[in-house]
């Protein structure tokens, strides 16, 4: 199933780290339309960076958060983290910690990371694959996973019976 529109894709990393391999590995996702990718790299010069990157963040469908010690170390990352935390319990935004290299984010801030499920499988870090394309296209298999997930939810409607049972006042006396 398609939808009429791709969903949007929000990368946090460190800058200390190289996303790049994994900006290769989805190309097929967004060739296909399924993804639009974000991150701070693609900020135009005069334009606000934290305007563009709290919009894009609003914005997202999925988050993808690039753990490492220097992503766990960065200030502007942590902030991220708890505004993506905070979207997932509003909005129901997908976070998906990106395990880059071992690290303490089991223990990140009451363990709240370590509640989800993380990529590549088990949590086992993309430096200790000992084939990094193997790693990253693990990673891959487990976002498309996911955006099949969320077009699926995307394309529910509420048809009109539904809609007026629920808006029947007289249910709740």
């Amino acid at each position: 199933m398609e939808t009429k529109e791709n969903l949007k894709l929000f990368i946090c990393y460190s800058h200390k780290d190289d996303i790049q391999d994994f900006i290769r590995h989805i190309a097929p996702l967004k060739d296909n339309g399924l993804i639009e990718d974000w991150y701070d790299r693609k900020i135009l010069a005069g334009s606000n960076f934290q305007n563009e990157i709290d919009n894009n963040l609003n914005d997202a469908d999925i988050i993808c958060l690039f753990i490492s010690a220097n992503f766990l170390a960065s200030d502007p990352c942590k902030n991220e983290i708890k505004k993506s935390l905070e979207l997932r319990r509003k909005n129901g935004v997908v976070i998906i910690p990106v395990i880059l290299s071992e690290c303490g984010w089991k223990d990140w801030d009451k363990k709240v990371l370590s509640d989800l499920l993380a990529l590549p499988t088990d949590g086992i870090p993309v430096e200790n694959w000992n084939n990094k394309n193997s790693a990253w296209h693990n990673v891959y298999e487990g976002l498309k996973e996911i955006i099949g997930r969320e077009n699926v939810i995307k394309q529910l409607t509420i048809t009109e019976n539904f809609s007026n049972f629920l808006q029947n006042t007289e249910l709740l006396t």
